[in-house]
């Protein structure tokens, strides 16, 4: 749907031709494409910790750590938690760390329920600690 509106009576067209600015443009993003250099596939070497860091008892840095066995059992340390879920946001309320820091890590086992795990995080947020979150082994 071209419309030619710019013809003056002496034949002479003055619309913009875009055509040549196109070709120019095309020609020279073909020449960056040509030019740049192949994309290496070199590995790059990383340090990577053998060790892990050690959350220590007495530390009192460390972020208080829930650990859920694979039958859905939760515990601090070895104090075993309750399994009725009011008990146990009234043990987590009464955690004088968890409500110091307002915050605590949930470490399950690899066959461990993802509803145990839900349930232990409602129950800390349910008791008043804000930051709850997920341990993980580190590489």
């Amino acid at each position: 749907m071209a419309v030619s509106v710019g013809q003056d009576d002496d034949g002479i067209v003055s619309e913009i031709n875009v055509t040549p600015m196109v070709d120019v443009l095309l020609c020279l993003l073909i020449i960056f494409m040509v030019s740049e250099p192949a994309a290496s596939n070199e590995k790059i070497p990383l340090t990577i910790p053998q060790e892990a860091i050690v959350q220590r008892v007495g530390d009192p840095n460390s972020t208080l750590l829930v650990s859920i066995d694979k039958d859905g059992n939760a515990r601090i340390g070895d104090k075993p938690l309750a399994t009725d879920y009011p008990q146990l946001v009234e043990q987590l309320r009464k955690n004088e760390k968890a409500q110091a820091d307002s915050k605590i890590a949930i470490a399950g086992d690899e066959k461990t329920k993802y509803g145990a795990i839900v349930r232990v995080m409602n129950a800390a947020r349910e008791a008043g600690i804000a930051k709850v979150g997920i341990a993980s082994k580190r590489l």
